[in-house]
């Protein structure tokens, strides 16, 4: 088997592109921010909020990490869409049968709706979905952090 190459590039001066429904990014502060290169397996953590470990709501993880201040320390889409490229067999040994969030990205819709995106493996894939903060999270949704 190849060895997995766990360093992550990601260009910071290049803003990413959203869906068609986002009307505003929450933190736009955050959208271009963290490290232009780091190794996946030793820089970024798996992080639960308080209560996660059964079911707990978008909106509390997001007001926890808000209270918290530990937004700037949460990946956000750049990061995921990095990672992505790095292909499912380095996503698979990291993160598999997960489901991770990118909490620095949290968007906006037209009616005013909160989404999060996260990455997910499907097949041979690493997908880019977005979640409302107002479903339930489990303990196979972890948040990614870049460690202290």
């Amino acid at each position: 088997e190849p060895a997995l190459d766990f360093l992550v590039r990601v260009d910071r001066s290049v803003k990413p592109s959203y869906p068609d429904w986002f009307k505003k990014l929450e933190n736009p502060e955050l959208e271009c921010s963290g490290p232009a290169e780091y190794d996946l397996q030793t820089a970024v953590q798996q992080w639960l909020a308080s209560g996660q470990e059964s079911v707990i709501k978008g909106d509390r993880i997001y007001a926890q990490l808000k209270k918290d201040n530990a937004l700037a320390s949460c990946l956000n889409l750049q990061d995921g869409l990095a990672i992505q490229q790095k292909g499912i067999a380095v996503f698979r040994k990291l993160f598999a049968g997960k489901a991770v969030f990118l909490w620095g990205s949290v968007l906006q819709d037209r009616i005013g709706n909160l989404f999060v995106p996260y990455l997910y493996g499907n097949g041979d894939k690493v997908v880019v979905g977005w979640d409302w903060l107002g479903r339930n999270f489990l303990s196979g949704n972890p948040a990614l952090r870049f460690s202290k």
